[in-house]
């Protein structure tokens, strides 16, 4: 492996983010050996690769926190492609990781796939057969017999969600995830599909072995029932209340913004014409209620949902409603690192950590557009793009 030395007009280091003017990076092994506060004073060696980004700005390789290997929200008829035969998915998640990585992911956070791709594409990630993005893997996802989760697997009563949880955990997966709720309601009562037996196995299971669990609830009371079974995280969160919020606060759990599938039109339109208007309609609805809890700082990651190489603009989505640049930068790479519980192998510019990184065309605590214009990607120390 090579070992390298980059330098650059900026580095946003460390778990605090902080900027360092016309420094550089030490790789040896793969790993930040060494972070130089002045430029000047780097002795090279003819050891080591320069990388000259002096122009530019270096952060943390992104963590797209909600994502699913197989699920492409760019083609047409996306949902109905979950049908697929497990080759299909597998070839369409290879792509998807790539494509992932070159838009500067360089770690995923999977929130379920059938036929356990995501578990399967980890280990070849891991051992350098496929390229794509780190990956913190959930196995089968968990949705009731007559609820939504295209991605997820039917299942009715808590034995059926118990041999699952078991069946995950075996395969060795990072966290359990269920779903609760549609995606976007268009209805007065949200509705909700588990019980509080059913999640409160899927909870006691993962507790049993020392992992997290994550929902997909957007809100009503299936988020309250969330809370009350001790679920970690709970995704997308478009309708929660003022008072759902002080709870989430209170209980310190955490929740992850995937705002493009109720603020990008484009993506809107690739649904049926009930689900388009439906959106449509709420949108405001979502907005103010996304904007509530940004507000009161709640822990949040940011993700995909499926619609690859478009985590930078679903930060861009969560600044125009109301958060600090420097959050939204920590909720791709310094908290999104937390959430999956591995801020202590990458996540941030720190010694001693991966060397995953992106050098980007401008200071995204600046202009948060900045982390759109991707010109090098390096993980685990290697230059990829």
């Amino acid at each position: 492996m090579d070992n390298l030395l980059i330098k650059a007009k900026n580095i946003i280091a460390g778990k605090e983010l902080k900027v360092i003017k016309n420094a550089g990076i030490l790789i040896e092994n793969g790993k930040i050996s060494k972070i130089y506060e002045d430029i000047s004073k780097i002795k090279i060696s003819d050891n080591f690769k320069i990388i000259d980004a002096e122009g530019d700005t270096i952060i943390p390789g992104m963590i797209d926190c909600h994502n699913h290997l197989a699920l492409d929200a760019r083609l047409q008829n996306h949902l109905v492609k979950m049908n697929d035969c497990e080759a299909e998915q597998t070839i369409r998640a290879l792509k998807t990781m790539k494509d992932d990585l070159y838009s500067g992911v360089t770690t995923a956070r999977c929130c379920g796939d059938r036929f356990y791709i995501d578990v399967a594409c980890r280990q070849a990630q891991k051992e350098g057969r496929i390229i794509g993005p780190r990956l913190i893997v959930s196995g089968i996802g968990m949705r009731s017999l007559h609820g939504h989760g295209y991605v997820g697997m039917p299942h009715c009563g808590p034995e059926e969600f118990r041999k699952t949880s078991r069946e995950n955990i075996e395969k060795g997966v990072n966290f359990l995830k269920v779903f609760m709720t549609k995606v976007i309601n268009a209805t007065p009562f949200i509705y909700h599909f588990l019980t509080m037996e059913e999640l409160n196995v899927v909870v006691t299971e993962a507790k049993s072995v020392g992992i997290s669990t994550s929902c997909h609830c957007s809100g009503g009371q299936g988020l309250d029932a969330c809370l009350t079974a001790g679920i970690d995280c709970l995704e997308h969160v478009y309708y929660i209340t003022k008072k759902q919020i002080e709870q989430v606060k209170e209980k310190d759990r955490w929740v992850v913004y995937t705002p493009s599938y109720a603020l990008n039109d484009e993506l809107l339109f690739k649904f049926s014409p009930h689900d388009k208007d439906g959106s449509l309609r709420e949108k405001e609805i979502i907005c103010d209620c996304l904007s509530d809890a940004i507000k009161n700082e709640l822990k949040f990651g940011i993700g995909t949902d499926g619609l690859h190489t478009g985590l930078a603009q679903e930060a861009i989505y969560i600044s125009s409603l109301g958060a600090k640049n420097k959050d939204v930068l920590a909720g791709i790479t310094t908290n999104a690192a937390k959430l999956c519980g591995i801020q202590n192998i990458t996540g941030s510019i720190t010694e001693g950590l991966e060397a995953d990184l992106v050098i980007l065309d401008g200071n995204p605590l600046e202009d948060i557009k900045a982390l759109k214009r991707v010109k090098t990607v390096i993980q685990g120390g290697k230059k990829i793009l």
